[in-house]
């Protein structure tokens, strides 16, 4: 059984490596985006929704982008597909430093995707809110937030 200046001292330690990056939150964090790409761009669905749950278009970007752009005006989520990487495939997108964790898109992407969100000022409007997590998504985050720290605190806390 470990001591009272033990525990103190692993509780220390492990602040410490919490405070180099604060690895429960950075993994909720990672999950919450693993969701939102799904959400956002529609995989294993019909297609994708902005934030309030309403239908964006993902088709992927093809030579006949141009036509389909002229066709009904409003460009498909994809564009060229960067976003999307950028996004969804990209771990190094979660920001993780000391006690704070957060999701960007890259700042070649950056312009791009407030465009396809509040319009371009000629003409597109956007598709609203797409690149901001759900209640629902925010909450499953911070439930497996709570499930990875206790599960931290614990391991730590058993060493021998």
């Amino acid at each position: 059984m470990a001591t009272p200046k033990q525990i103190s001292e692993r509780i220390d330690a492990l602040f410490a490596e919490w405070s180099g990056g604060f690895t429960p939150l950075f993994f909720a964090v990672l999950d919450m985006k693993r969701l939102m790409d799904i959400r956002i761009f529609g995989i294993g669905t019909s297609g994708g929704s902005n934030t309030a749950g309403q239908k964006l278009p993902t088709k992927p970007y093809t030579p006949a982008y141009a036509l389909i752009k002229q066709k009904n005006g409003r460009p498909p989520l994809e564009l060229t597909g960067f976003l999307r990487r950028s996004f969804g495939k990209d771990k190094d997108s979660v920001f993780n430093q000391g006690f704070g964790s957060a999701i960007f898109i890259a700042a070649d992407e950056a312009g791009k995707a407030e465009g396809l969100q509040y319009g371009n000022g000629k003409g597109f409007k956007g598709y609203g809110p797409i690149f901001q997590p759900t209640d629902e998504e925010q909450n499953k985050m911070l439930e497996l937030h709570a499930e990875l720290l206790a599960e931290q605190i614990a391991n730590n806390l058993s060493k021998p």
